[in-house]
């Protein structure tokens, strides 16, 4: 009698466990498929025919192949794809083709030059740090002077004292906050120094004001200024003729730069009884008060630019 080849149960199992598996590896489903086959690995190794046996071998191959590119191609995961590779490295070797193989192995090259890279550019920046700091420290370790602590207590308490002396000697006392011209008041800003050029008057202006020779670097009593009057003046200019306007009042100064370049003119006549410099601008008139708060303004504006 003819020998009944027909499959045993167990073998249609497999085949059906196979049909599901080639499934998934066709829709790219390449997790599921390695799951299906390694929960069902056992019952197939031990009910699988010889041919079910190389197909067994076949998939297992495919899916671990696909799984370890997808990792590299795919999502990108050098950690994952490194992992999968060294793990399943001598199957691979074995069972693998070679160009295959070879694309494994190009890929896991790529993956450690790059990583050996990126230490370089950490690693190479600080050593170059660590080298200069330690050639500037050698090099300046018997070039800089040994400066004790004492001398430096010293040399900063002079220089404070210096300073708060300095803070001491201003030319003009500083009126109250209750005036809206606090800003436009009487100081030593702006009065040159002994080894500045004083600006040149106008003579002209000083006719404008109705008093022959006498020398007013604005005519601010008398008009209302404008921005031609004052073209081509600094910011020092403008507090000069401020101070002007407070001079013209008799407005004493103090010792100092103010007081010498006023003392200079034949208009001015300080009134020593006058104690602060709101007691002036309450005698300002109109116009005065409005070229007061002109020249603040154009003041403010050459020093913040």
């Amino acid at each position: 009698m003819p020998q009944n080849n027909l499959p045993t149960d167990s073998e249609l199992k497999v085949d059906n466990l196979f049909k599901n598996i080639d499934e998934l590896i066709l829709k790219r489903n390449f997790d599921e498929a390695f799951n299906l086959l390694e929960e069902n690995r056992s019952y197939i190794t031990k009910f699988a025919n010889v041919k079910q046996q190389l197909l067994l071998n076949k998939y297992h191959t495919k899916i671990l192949f696909e799984l370890t590119l997808s990792a590299y191609e795919v999502e990108r995961d050098a950690d994952k794809f490194l992992s999968l590779f060294e793990k399943n490295r001598d199957f691979f070797e074995v069972h693998l083709d070679k160009p295959k193989y070879n694309r494994l192995l190009r890929y896991t090259s790529n993956i450690k030059k790059k990583r050996r890279k990126k230490k370089l550019n950490i690693i190479i920046p600080v050593a170059f740090l660590l080298v200069a700091l330690a050639i500037y420290g050698v090099a300046t370790m018997d070039i800089l002077p040994k400066i004790s602590f004492n001398e430096i207590y010293s040399s900063v308490a002079e220089k404070f004292k210096s300073d708060e002396l300095a803070g001491n000697t201003a030319d003009t006392p500083i009126a109250s906050n209750d005036s809206a011209e606090n800003n436009a008041e009487p100081d030593s800003v702006g009065i040159p120094n002994e080894d500045e050029a004083i600006p040149e008057e106008d003579s002209s202006e000083g006719d404008s004001e109705g008093a022959l020779g006498e020398d007013y670097l604005l005519p601010s009593s008398t008009k209302e200024l404008t921005l031609d009057d004052i073209i081509g003046m600094s910011s020092k200019d403008l507090r000069l003729a401020i101070n002007e306007m407070y001079a013209r009042h008799g407005y004493y100064f103090g010792p100092g730069a103010n007081q010498r370049y006023f003392d200079e003119k034949p208009w001015y006549n300080p009134d020593m009884s006058i104690k602060s410099p709101n007691d002036i601008v309450e005698n300002f008139t109109e116009i005065e008060n409005k070229n007061l708060s002109f020249l603040a303004t154009q003041e403010r504006r050459l020093k913040n630019n």
